[in-house]
């Protein structure tokens, strides 16, 4: 069965031995590194994490390829970030560089507006940046390596409830349907001499904003379908059923579940 990723992009891990493994290890591992994002407190634990998470990417053979959509998105919001921690902060430490732009004296005070570089500002800029690079790696992991089954089997595996294991594997397949409906809007929209290649920014955003009324309508029409066929099969959020078929954890699953739970609470500690 195709991933999360697989059937948004195509793309698909490609490593055989972390595609195999049980499907609750499969989403503990994205857990653990997503709980690490919340214990890092330096800037060394933090590209420790953004390097973990890079090489669990590498051996689960996540596509590369995937990772450059992002790279405009990881530079940009990297921009935004250390330009507030310089322009609009003023973090005590070693001053690298510092300018005024503005001063406006008052009965008061004086008003001071400067740019101020300090090593402090620029560690405290890194770390925000490392995590948010931890967090896109780990997101990549969950989509590429885990499927709408695996997502069921796992909570299942978990003694989570069926109807909560359903309606969370609905979730992650609603965004694909999200997606392959706003392409069927757009190319409609196309198809009767819309140019958004042509067409201003201005009159670009009102287009897409009038096609969230389709959009809105399918969604409503998607989901009343969905709950009467669930309704159809007796399922409810709180649904308890026998589980069919039970999946082993084998000693592989084991070994990385200590690698993981142990790189938590070594994060928790340094």
């Amino acid at each position: 069965m195709p991933t999360i990723l697989g059937e948004l992009t195509g793309f698909e891990a490609k490593n055989n031995v972390y595609m195999s493994l049980h499907p609750v290890i499969k989403i503990l591992v994205p857990l653990f590194f997503s709980l690490d994002v919340l214990l890092i407190k330096n800037i060394h634990s933090a590209l420790i994490l953004v390097f973990l998470v890079f090489a669990t990417l590498l051996f689960a053979g996540v596509p590369l390829r995937i990772l450059k959509g992002f790279l405009i998105l990881i530079t940009s919001i990297s921009i935004f970030i250390v330009l507030s921690f310089i322009l609009f902060t003023n973090v005590p430490g070693n001053k690298l560089f510092e300018y005024t732009l503005l001063q406006v004296n008052a009965e008061k005070g004086t008003l001071v507006w400067k740019i101020s570089i300090t090593d402090s500002a620029l560690i405290k800029a890194g770390m925000f940046i490392f995590r948010i690079l931890a967090m896109i790696f780990t997101a990549t992991l969950f989509v590429a390596t885990v499927s709408d089954r695996d997502i069921v089997w796992g909570l299942r595996d978990l003694h989570l409830p069926l109807g909560f294991s359903v309606a969370v594997s609905l979730f992650f397949r609603g965004i694909s349907l999200f997606l392959e409906d706003f392409k069927v809007i757009r190319e409609a929209m196309m198809s009767r001499g819309v140019d958004f290649e042509k067409t201003s920014l201005s009159k670009k955003f009102m287009l897409y904003v009038n096609a969230l009324i389709p959009l809105v309508s399918l969604m409503i029409n998607r989901s009343y379908e969905v709950s009467l066929a669930l309704e159809s099969k007796g399922i409810s959020p709180w649904t308890k059923s026998k589980r069919h078929r039970k999946l082993a954890f084998r000693r592989v699953d084991l070994a990385v579940f200590v690698l993981g739970f142990a790189q938590l609470l070594i994060f928790g500690v340094i």
